[in-house]
This record gives structure tokens, sequence and C-alpha cells, in this order.
């Protein structure tokens, strides 16, 4: 039967008042506990799909009435960020994501597929710990490809953007913790004080990310803080830490760095005979899309008469789906939030509704074998 406009209406209607809701009640990475259950609820009350709860985190999968394809995944991420008031906001768009992926479950509810479908819903993505959990369904599932995206202000609202290569960089935060002896002022001679050698290490690191960048690839450190001592003027300083935020464009290249970074770190301590530790801080991957992939991407655009726009640099901020693209084929793409809108992580910043309907039509386009009615009923949505 030709599902009809009034139809999908209905659905966006759906989505986005649950959206309003998501957005009251923004939980902290890994503990989205009523965020969680609220998508869970309301796949429940909206379709008959099988729901799996994994504890932290949920899928839901519709099964094929007739396998002629291996498995396919989408994946959504629940968790909100820290505002400046140290409150807890959506200001990076996530209860938009999850609306959408329940939207999906709702539009495959009852069409009929050719393969298994996942949805994941996934906590922790700000701190890059939920991927590394879920991306274990993938191997379990022998999911083939995966499919993930994300709201991009400074595009056209509705655009897709996509990226031949990296989408987002990989990053780390680093913390270089140094260890002396302290000293009476005076005789600094006495004690081993790390200050000297954490300075240098900050120069040697900006020579370092220099010279990958002339040779090797885009990367990028950052200063986030150096401390050494305390405000006692009479004791020379004996502790000191070095923090740094680095990013990467290519896996294998950053990887690479951080090691150099920490191997600079060994031989400046030890050079005025200090301990050294360090520690990575949140690490992410680079989200290295699969060409393959990309290009189905863009060519379920071209159908559905949405234009594409094209990166030539990854964007610098940093996406856990990376964990994904490491176990199997897929690609994660952009949806324009429009050219003027508001930063991600900023307190003026809110998911726009309006690009649901793109995103989902997107991904219902991509290998969900939906029928002809359905796709030309949203593509009349689009182009009117």
């Amino acid at each position: 039967m030709e599902i009809q406009d009034t139809d999908i209406r209905q659905l966006l209607d759906k989505i986005t008042a649950l959206r309003h809701e998501l957005h009251k009640i923004p939980e902290v990475s890994m503990k989205e506990h009523k965020t969680k259950q609220k998508i869970m609820s309301f796949i429940a009350e909206n379709t008959q799909l099988d729901i799996v709860d994994c504890g932290f985190w949920f899928y839901v999968v519709k099964k094929a009435d007739e396998h002629k394809k291996g498995a396919i995944a989408f994946r959504a991420d629940m968790d909100a960020v820290c505002g400046k008031d140290g409150l807890y906001g959506h200001y990076c768009g996530h209860d938009g994501h999850s609306s959408i992926l329940a939207g999906l479950a709702l539009v495959l509810a009852d069409k009929k597929t050719d393969r298994d479908v996942y949805l994941i819903f996934q906590p922790g993505e700000e701190t890059g710990e939920g991927a590394k959990i879920c991306s274990q369904l993938i191997v379990d599932k022998n999911i083939e490809e995966i499919y993930g995206l994300h709201n991009i202000p400074g595009h056209a609202r509705g655009n897709i953007i996509v990226s031949e290569g990296t989408f987002a960089c990989a990053s780390t935060g680093l913390e270089i913790s140094m260890h002396g002896t302290p000293s009476h002022a005076a005789y600094p001679e006495a004690g081993r004080n790390p200050g000297p050698a954490l300075a240098k290490l900050l120069l040697d690191v900006e020579d370092l990310t220099e010279r990958v960048n002339e040779h090797e690839g885009f990367v990028l450190m950052t200063l986030i803080g150096l401390e050494a001592g305390s405000s006692s003027y009479g004791v020379a300083a004996s502790e000191g830490v070095l923090r740094l935020t680095v990013r990467g464009e290519r896996e294998y290249v950053f990887e690479s760095y951080i090691n150099r970074i920490a191997e600079l770190a060994v031989s400046a301590a030890h050079r005025v005979g200090v301990t050294v530790d360090v520690r990575q801080i949140e690490r992410f991957p680079a989200t290295e899309n699969h060409h393959e992939n990309v290009q189905r991407i863009i060519s379920c655009a071209d159908r559905l008469g949405l234009t594409v726009d094209k990166l030539h640099k990854p964007m610098r901020w940093s996406e856990d789906f990376g964990y994904y693209l490491m176990r199997t084929g897929g690609a994660f793409f952009g949806v324009g939030d429009g050219e003027a809108y508001a930063q991600l992580h900023t307190q003026e910043y809110e998911f726009p509704d309006g690009i649901m309907e793109n995103a989902i039509a997107l991904f219902a386009e991509r290998d969900m074998n939906i029928n002809s009615g359905h796709k030309s009923c949203i593509i009349s949505l689009i182009q009117s």
C-alpha cells in the first residue's frame, strides 16, 4: 500500500515532539538513563520492532523478510555536553540525531527489507567511550556496513556534507606529569625542578608538529595548560604538568605522532633527573570513511535531489564513529544546519528540527529497500 504524504507529516510531527522531550532531559555521557528509556518507549509504542536493551545502550533490529544482502547498521548518539554555566544541555544536537534514528525505526516498521537492519542508540560519544562498547555489535552480528551523521553549522540547511577520506580528526588529551624533589628556592641545585624540562618539551612538541605537518600529514597541537610548583616563593618547584590536546587526520600518522611526543617527554625528564608519566585522556580515532560507502551516500542524495557539499579538509573536531569504521565498511556524513547557524557546543545552539526530514530520507534511501511510493512521498515533501 502506498504511504501518503499525511503519514510522513505525522511521522515528522512525532519525532519532532520526541526531540523536544529529549531536549528537556540532557544527561552526561554514559549516564543517559532517562534518554534511553524515553527513546525505547517511543519506539515500542509506535512499532513492533525488536528492541534489545544492553544496559548503557540499546539497539533496534528489523529482520529481513528475505536475506539477499549482508546486515546494515545506522547509529545515533544520545549524550549531552556541559555548558559554560556547568549545566548539561543538548548543545551538540544529539537529541536530534537520536530522534532521526527513531524516525527511521518508524519508517522501517511496516516495510519489507532484504537485509537485517540494526539501529544503534549509543551513549558516551562526547568522551569517546560509547563506540568502543557498541562497535562490538559489528562483529557479533556480522554487519557489513554502517552509517552515521552529524548536524553541521556553516553549511546550507539540509545540504549533505561528505568527505572522501577522513571526516573528523583523531584526537586525544595528553597529560604529561613530571615529578622531582623539592628544595629551598635559595638552593635550587639541591632539588630536582621539572619546570625547565616541561618548558623545553613544549617547544620540542611544537617543532615535531611542524615537521609532521610538512612531511607526513595534518596534525595539530593546542596548549591547554602548563603548571609547575606552587605559590610559595621560598620553595623551588618539584611537580609540574603539561596539558595538550593533539589532533590528526590519519590514524596511523596520529598514533606515531603521539608515541614520539611520549618519547620526547621521557627524554626531557631524564635530562634533568625527574620522573614522568604520560596519560591519554578521551582518545578518539580518526573517522576515516570508506570510499565505496561515501559514493553510495552521494548517489542516494542525488536520487533524492539533495545538494552535496564535499569537504576538502576534515573537521578538526573528533567523533568516536571511527571505532565502527575500524571494524567494517561505512561512512559518516553531515547535514547542514544553516550557513549562519549557531556553533556546536555553545549555549546559543539548538538542533534545527527542519533538517530531520532530509536525514531520514537519506537513511531510508540508503539500502532500506523502501517501496517507490514511500520514496516519492519523501521527495515531494523535500522539494515542496
